[in-house]
């Protein structure tokens, strides 16, 4: 409760953030143990999912594509999933911002076979991929600026990719509170064709770097605490995959990309087996997967 008293916009009040609990789950046979905030949802819904196990992350059935459209390029099966809300200053009742948390087994449908995730640079156009499909690719949920805040890091001896996906807006726009919504992302293989996809997803307030600063200072938090252990099966395949493309690596710093975005689209018709968004004007086509010459050719 002292906290909350001298809560601020920079730095605001996070329920249960003093009281973390440490989570583990099991994804075909693969651990992750990770230290969250417990659950709060000031209007009283409950965890949409709690932490639990997939001991099978090939069970198609389970794999939720998030729309009603043909052509899916990644499919989502949550593990966990929890809301985090920030409040300001005491006299402001109603919370200043949400993140909306989710550990998935993502499947990336739209990988050529032949091609793993266990390695580096498959994982890094996987990550490109991703975000070109959730930004040219989706133009009517306007213009994104990614990856924003690219970082490698290794962990237990297995790398991940951590990003940002913002929204692109002019320089001269006037500032508002949905200015401050935005997506963080921490990654890394699970599978040939999977990965372990960590998501905030994040709802802000004004001032706009103040609201994602704080926002940051969480999920910072939770991605420092992160334990990750393959499989003995994944981690054999793993190495099979690192000794055919040894110099393979991710890029350590990368900018934005500029993507043209397409000049003119219409909603797709479901019914008839089109995509959510038909082009009608294309932009930048999506970019291609490629593979490095194996080792000694």
């Amino acid at each position: 409760m002292f906290k909350r008293l001298f809560a601020s916009h920079k730095n605001p009040y996070v329920p249960g953030l003093d009281n973390p609990e440490r989570v583990s789950v099991s994804l075909a046979g693969c651990k992750l143990d990770i230290t969250l905030p417990p659950h709060y949802s000031s209007a009283g819904f409950d965890a949409d999912v709690a932490p639990k196990d997939i001991p099978n992350i090939y069970e198609r059935s389970m794999y939720d594509y998030g729309h009603e459209y043909e052509d899916n390029k990644f499919s989502y099966a949550n593990c966990i999933r929890r809301n985090w809300e920030f409040f300001g200053p005491i006299w402001k009742f109603d919370s200043i911002g949400m993140t909306d948390f989710q550990v998935t087994s993502l499947r990336v449908d739209c990988l050529p076979e032949g091609m793993s995730c266990f390695n580096p640079a498959i994982l890094e156009q996987v990550v490109m991929r991703y975000l070109y499909e959730t930004g040219p690719a989706m133009p009517d949920y306007g213009r994104k600026l990614a990856p924003v805040n690219w970082q490698v890091e290794i962990k237990q001896g297995n790398p991940w990719i951590l990003f940002e996906q913002h929204k692109d807006l002019p320089a001269d726009k006037p500032e508002e509170h949905e200015d401050s919504n935005f997506k963080a992302f921490a990654v890394t293989a699970l599978d040939d064709h999977y990965i372990l996809f960590l998501r905030f997803i994040n709802f802000g307030s004004m001032p706009v770097a103040e609201s994602i600063e704080a926002a940051n200072k969480v999920r910072d938090l939770v991605i420092g605490s992160i334990h990750w252990q393959l499989s003995d099966h994944a981690e054999e395949r793993k190495q099979e995959v690192i000794s055919k493309y040894p110099s393979t690596s991710i890029t350590p710093d990368r900018q934005p990309a500029t993507w043209r975005y397409p000049a003119k689209w219409r909603d797709g018709i479901a019914s008839q087996g089109e995509t959510r968004a038909v082009i009608l004007e294309p932009g930048d086509p999506a970019p291609e997967f490629h593979i490095e010459p194996l080792h000694g050719e």
